[in-house]
């Protein structure tokens, strides 16, 4: 840690240096023992163990103590000559990889310490320079990874070869777990502490796909605290195991001053976003919302994402109202079930544009915030935008609000939409698909609906008929 944290942020930033706490190391050695169905006495490592991305080596010390505890009673010699077949480390940063055998052997010395000096031989090299990614490494038993984040840009060879994993722009984690996957044995296991974003954003489905087809998730942790976990960071993150085992069930937990049980849930076995719960009160929400049958896009709504990004147009922004200018939606001006206007944004009201721009909204539709606070009692903050908001003939929608458009053939009222959107039931299912404060455009259209038949006979309901109706289809998940 004193080593990566003596980095220039610019460097960090540049590779995804950012070392793993011990507790997270611990946690995913944890998952990866449950995945491979092990009990707690310690055993000897079943193969090779390896961590393509091994910076400082903290998470090959968890197994590694685990073997030689399995092995004590051997002769020592024999134990440390077995440490280099099951332990492996690879990076690209020689100083880091100085680092992490020093690490690792240290953890030998004891053993050591027991060989007869006339017998003792150099403590084995555990960790090398070198490219994890690369396609001639060998299968392993087990892989361990904290891997780098970043957009990276892609050689021919890495595109024609990471091409199924990519979509819009190259991620290294989604990159690194893939090849981890190609390297699995039969009865492999992939452990990884990964942004959460992989599980639901758009960008991941391919990743999804190819994790669901190869692979299955035998447990998941999800970590409170989104700051502090690595120096400099702040994001969503959990611990991951898969397994290339058959598994019927999924364990959840959540990891914050210690580690506690969620649920057990099914696998995911689609690229579609996976609904996990990320708190015990949202299990029966998360089995509820896998069994309906359709999502929003599915009953024929699309959701796109407000076209203002409001300092790409500072000097056409207005507090007053004049010929070619446009009222501007901010995601304040959002309230439940209402537009109100928000006086703060007053001083960028409206927005200078040509009539002709692709940025103008002329037609009623259902807008969403994008990012609600984390003490709002709701995640999904939804209001129509009516005919009295559109005075004037069109308003324009800032980057921050994503909007709700029905295509000619849905049969899904704007007012049985709003009622889904303000019920608490999908209001929890939101909170298993999406686990921070953002619910993206391709999160929201994924939201799991019933089907036809039921939509369609809302249609004629009163409102609170309605409402009684969407609480009856959704009544395991309130009670």
């Amino acid at each position: 840690m004193a080593y990566v944290s003596a980095l220039s942020p610019a460097t960090r930033a540049r590779h995804g240096r950012y070392y793993t706490p011990g507790v997270l190391a611990e946690q995913l050695w944890d998952s990866a023992r449950h995945a491979m169905g092990w009990s707690r006495a310690p055993k000897a490592l079943p193969g090779l163990v390896r961590d393509p991305a091994v910076g400082g080596g903290a998470l090959l010390l968890p197994p590694l103590r685990e073997h030689v505890a399995a092995l004590g009673d051997l002769d020592p010699q024999l134990v440390i000559n077995s440490v280099a077949s099951v332990i492996e480390g690879i990076d690209t940063d020689p100083a880091a990889v100085w680092v992490a055998n020093v690490v690792l052997a240290s953890e030998l010395l004891p053993l050591l310490a027991r060989v007869p000096s006339h017998r003792r031989k150099p403590l084995p090299a555990l960790v090398r320079t070198g490219d994890g990614l690369s396609a001639e490494l060998a299968r392993a038993a087990v892989i361990l990874m904290n891997p780098p984040y970043g957009r990276v840009r892609l050689s021919h060879a890495d595109r024609a070869r990471f091409g199924p994993v990519v979509y819009g722009h190259a991620n290294l984690y989604s990159m690194f777990m893939a090849a981890a996957v190609e390297k699995l044995d039969d009865k492999g296991v992939l452990g990884a502490i990964v942004p959460t974003s992989f599980m639901s954003g758009r960008y991941f489905e391919p990743l999804r796909r190819i994790l669901t087809d190869h692979v299955t998730l035998a447990g998941a942790t999800f970590v409170e605290d989104r700051s502090g976990v690595f120096t400099s960071v702040l994001q969503e993150t959990c611990v991951v195991a898969f397994t290339r085992r058959k598994v019927r069930k999924v364990k959840i937990e959540s990891l914050g001053s210690d580690c506690s049980y969620v649920a057990t849930v099914g696998p995911p076995t689609t690229s579609n976003p996976w609904i996990l719960p990320r708190r015990s009160d949202l299990a029966v929400a998360a089995a509820v919302a896998a069994s309906l049958p359709q999502t929003l896009r599915g009953a024929g709504w699309r959701v796109r994402t407000g076209p203002l990004v409001w300092n790409r147009h500072k000097e056409d922004l207005h507090a007053r109202p004049a010929t070619g200018r446009y009222r501007v939606l901010w995601a304040a001006d959002i309230k439940t079930g209402s537009i109100k206007y928000d006086k703060a944004r007053n001083d960028k009201r409206y927005v200078a544009l040509p009539e002709t721009s692709v940025l103008i909204q002329r037609e009623r539709c259902i807008l969403v915030q994008r990012t609600s606070a984390p003490e709002q009692d709701s995640r999904i903050v939804a209001a129509p935008l009516t005919e009295a908001d559109l005075a004037g003939g069109a308003v324009v929608i800032e980057n921050h609000v994503n909007a709700l458009v029905p295509e000619e053939a849905s049969a899904v009222s704007d007012r049985v939409v709003l009622a889904l959107l303000r019920s608490r039931a999908v209001d929890k299912v939101a909170r298993c698909i999406s686990g921070s404060v953002a619910l993206s455009a391709y999160e929201l259209e994924s939201l799991p609906l019933p089907s036809d038949e039921t939509l369609a006979k809302w249609a004629s309901l009163d409102d609170n008929a309605l409402d009684v109706a969407i609480a009856a289809v959704y009544a395991k998940i309130e009670s």
